[in-house]
Formats: C-alpha cells, sequence, structure tokens
C-alpha cells in the first residue's frame, strides 16, 4: 500500500460564517437543534448531555430543557440510568460524590471520593484511599482495597495492586494476579496487558494469547486493534499477525469500517483493506460517528461522510462527534447542538418515552408481530438478514432510541431490553438507508432463560417493522 496515495480531483471546499439558527447556504446540509444558554456543554450520552454554569453542573435534554438545574461540582455522563453527581469542598479540595437517576433524585448517597459510571451493574468508586465495587443500591460487592481499578467489562475489571495489575471477576477473585504494569479490561474475549515496556494480550483463562511485542495495544473491537511498533502504528488481528502494517505516524480504530490516521502532520482515513479512501489533507479529524467524522481545515470544523464528502462545511471553532442524532458545535461565544438535514430531508428523531410508536416518526408503522416474554429482561442479537450489503439501522425501545445509524453485519450486536410489565413493549425498526440491496432487512435473535426465538424485520424509507414484547 502506498500510504502517501493522493487522489486526483479532491477538492475542499471551505466557508466561514456565524453561528445561524437555520439550515445554512450552500448545502451544508444541517441545522440548529438549539443554542445553549449555559457557559457549557458536553455530548450526549444516554439522553442527556452535561451543561456548566460557572463552577455548577447539570443535565439537558435532547430539546435543550433543563432536566437537572446546574447544583452539582462533579457530574458524569449517564450510564445504566444512573450518573455520578457530588460536590468539592474548595477549601480542602476535597471531594464527596454519589448518583442521581435520571429524575435527578440523589440515589446514592455522595459518601465516596471518587465514582465512576456503572458498567454491568456495578460501578468502581474510592473511599478511604482505595478503590471497590459497589451494586446500584450503593452496597459493596467487592471491598474497597485496591491502589486503582478500571469498570467491568466482559464480566472482569483490572485492579492494581502493590503497583501491579491483575484482572478480577465479579466474585471478587482474581483471574490473574496483579502482575503486570498496566491493563486496559477485556474485549472480544482478550485483555490488552503491559509487561515492562512492552504490551501484549492475554485471554479470559488468563493465558497469554499475543506476546507483549508492542510499544502499545489498544483493546479488539471487530476483531481488530490497534499497536504501535517501532514507533509507527498498525492494526493486528487476534492471532498476533497484522492486518495492516505499522505504517502510520498515527492510527485509530475502525468506526464504521474506516479508520483514521495522521501521516506528515495531516489526517485522513482507511478503508478495513489499508486503503485510503480519504486522502490525508485535515488538520485534525474524530472517528466516524453516526455515519460522520468531524474534520479540521484551515482553523474551522466541518463534518464529512463515508465516501469522504464534506457535506457539513467547515464553518465552526469547535466541533464535536455526533451522537443521539445531534454533534455539539462552538462559534461566536455561544455553544449549540446541531442536525445533521441533508437536502431534502426533514425528520429529526428524538427520545420520546412513552410515545406511541406513531408518534416517533412519519413514516408507516407496519402490523408487526407479537412476542410474549416471562421475565423483566430479554436479551437480543442483531444481524444483516441473509446478504450483509450495508444496512444502517436505528432501533427505537419504548420511546427511547438505543442504537442509532448501527452498520449491520453477520457479527451479533448484543442489546439487553428492560420490560416494563403490564405494557405493551414494543422494539421499533428505523432504516437509514436501502443498503446495496432493498429493504433494509435484520435478524432479531430474542432469548432468555424462557424463549428462544429469531425473527426477521424489514423495512425502508417509507415505513418501519416492529415487535411488541408483552
Amino acid at each position: 500500500m502506498n500510504i502517501f496515495k493522493v487522489i486526483a480531483g479532491f477538492i475542499l471546499l471551505v466557508g466561514i460564517q456565524g453561528f445561524p439558527m437555520a439550515q445554512s447556504q450552500g448545502g451544508s446540509n444541517y441545522r440548529y437543534a438549539f443554542k445553549v444558554d449555559y457557559d457549557k456543554a458536553y455530548d450526549f450520552y444516554d439522553g442527556h448531555a452535561i451543561v456548566i454554569s460557572g463552577i455548577e453542573k447539570g443535565f439537558i435534554d435532547h430539546t435543550g430543557s433543563t432536566t437537572i438545574a446546574p447544583k452539582y461540582h462533579i457530574i458524569d455522563a449517564y450510564s445504566e440510568g444512573l450518573a455520578s453527581a457530588g460536590f468539592i469542598n474548595f477549601r480542602t479540595m476535597s471531594s464527596r460524590s454519589g448518583y442521581v437517576n435520571e429524575e435527578g433524585r440523589l440515589v446514592i448517597q455522595t459518601r465516596f471520593e471518587v465514582t465512576s459510571p456503572f458498567q454491568e451493574g456495578l460501578a468502581c468508586v474510592k473511599e478511604d484511599s482505595t478503590w471497590g465495587f459497589i451494586d446500584r443500591q450503593g452496597s459493596y460487592v467487592i471491598p474497597s482495597s485496591f491502589e486503582s481499578a478500571h469498570s467491568f467489562s466482559e464480566g472482569f475489571a483490572a485492579v492494581e495492586k502493590n503497583g501491579k495489575w491483575g484482572l478480577i471477576g465479579r466474585d471478587g477473585r482474581y483471574l490473574k494476579e496483579p502482575v503486570f504494569d498496566d491493563a486496559l479490561g477485556f474485549y472480544e474475549g482478550l485483555c490488552s496487558v503491559k509487561q515492562g515496556d512492552a504490551w501484549g494480550f492475554i485471554d479470559q483463562s488468563g493465558a497469554l494469547a499475543i506476546p507483549a511485542v508492542f510499544t502499545y495495544a489498544g483493546s479488539f473491537s471487530n476483531g481488530l486493534a490497534r499497536v504501535e511498533q517501532d514507533g509507527k502504528f498498525g492494526i493486528i488481528k487476534k492471532d498476533g499477525s497484522f492486518h495492516i502494517p505499522p505504517e502510520f505516524d498515527m492510527l485509530f480504530n475502525f468506526s464504521h469500517r474506516l479508520a483514521r490516521f495522521r501521516m506528515n502532520g495531516k489526517w485522513g482515513f482507511i478503508d478495513l483493506n489499508g486503503q485510503i479512501v480519504v486522502p490525508p489533507v485535515y488538520d485534525e479529524a474524530g472517528d466516524f460517528s453516526e455515519n460522520l467524522a468531524r474534520v479540521k481545515k484551515d482553523g474551522r470544523w466541518g463534518f464529512i461522510d463515508m465516501a469522504g464528502e464534506l457535506v457539513i462545511q467547515p464553518v465552526f471553532e469547535l466541533a464535536y462527534d455526533f451522537r443521539e442524532g445531534l454533534a455539539r458545535v462552538f462559534n461566536e461565544g455561544q455553544w449549540g447542538f446541531i442536525i445533521y438535514s441533508p437536502a431534502g430531508t426533514d425528520e429529526v428523531i428524538y427520545d420520546k418515552p412513552t410515545a406511541a410508536p406513531e408518534d416517533l416518526t412519519k413514516r408507516k408503522i407496519l402490523e408487526g408481530r407479537e412476542v410474549r416474554v416471562y421475565d423483566k429482561t430479554v436479551t437480543i442479537e442483531l444481524y444483516d438478514h441473509k446478504k450483509i450489503d450495508g444496512d444502517i439501522v436505528s432501533l427505537n425501545f419504548n420511546g427511547r432510541w438505543i442504537l442509532r445509524n448501527h452498520i449491520l453485519s453477520g457479527e451479533p450486536y448484543t442489546l439487553t431490553l428492560e420490560i416494563e410489565p403490564g405494557k405493551r413493549n414494543y422494539l421499533l425498526l428505523y432504516a437509514n438507508n436501502l443498503g446495496d440491496e432493498p429493504p433494509n432487512t435484520m435478524a432479531v435473535r430474542i432469548f432468555n432463560d424462557q424463549i428462544k426465538r429469531t425473527e426477521i424485520l424489514n423495512s425502508d424509507l417509507d415505513q418501519c417493522d416492529i415487535i411488541y414484547f408483552q
């Protein structure tokens, strides 16, 4: 591969403008959802975005409405329905943190020095200078005894003891005693660990799966992980062999089947075969998120699509990734959130908890099918049905968009649904494109202790398919 390849005819159209409230001229394909009347705002996660007023923090929702007025000094994004929140004594610089629910009620009191997001039902917290793990009631499941700790992933968590890192299970027992100089946690069955100055991977038996021969090794995603060797970055497979040789000054994991790289101070994107699809012409770039990537040119930020086309011109002083349909931007001293609105489209998708399916979209809702469940939770696995042809989907469960702009593949994508008793729960498939062969078709494997079945959903740009759970 010639990493210096330049695609002829690649032209950038750059414009500068202020902070308009209507869709900009010249095909910029965006409009503002709302301004933010706070000093600063952060990205949306789980339906909420952090806002800051002075030294106090709170939350807004997808409409820009304040859901929790700024009153906390410490706050973190929602995860599994809870968010860290607490206070700092600025005289002593000591902190106390707990957790609030989505209604803003403090459900775990502010008794911890540091709190982290919940993952897999547990959160690592710091109390009396050591770290442990609590459940959603605030009770210790694994006592506070570690010098540092990471969140649980795939049933295990990396913890530090006596200056070394090991891996524990949910029962607190060691899978691997603390012998490593660093550890990131398990992703796709492998955990990146550091031995001396080199990184490798262990499997979930604790055995070394990929020798420690890299200067750095990140976590696996979709069967691939980025690594550094001899000052250059490449991508390896799970057998440790190189999928993409280490030829880049910087390289990140694939997102939407594209990965950003830096060469000679400029950023571009490669595909899964290592071929350059967006030449390195940008001053900075972010990963693809919801099919768009932010890029910086001549001091301003815009967005490109997966074909490398500049679909939102570089007009912003600051811009961040699209998350939950909105991207955070800053211009002329004002924060706001924009919506990607290509010419000819005007539908905007927001969370509408408890809304009927017909209230979520202008598209027709098909009759769908009924699935009876006998538990409060059900697990689903999503696949592209039959031919893998680039289908992109969003999923709504009971009014909340639980998955946005997801590219279906032959590998399962797993979600857990919390069924509301006495209610007709629903899962709606919204097609973001038609793939190579319309319609957009998704296989949904549904299972828990009582049921195991597969349903096939078909949606297009005019109608949405649906499953009802009772």
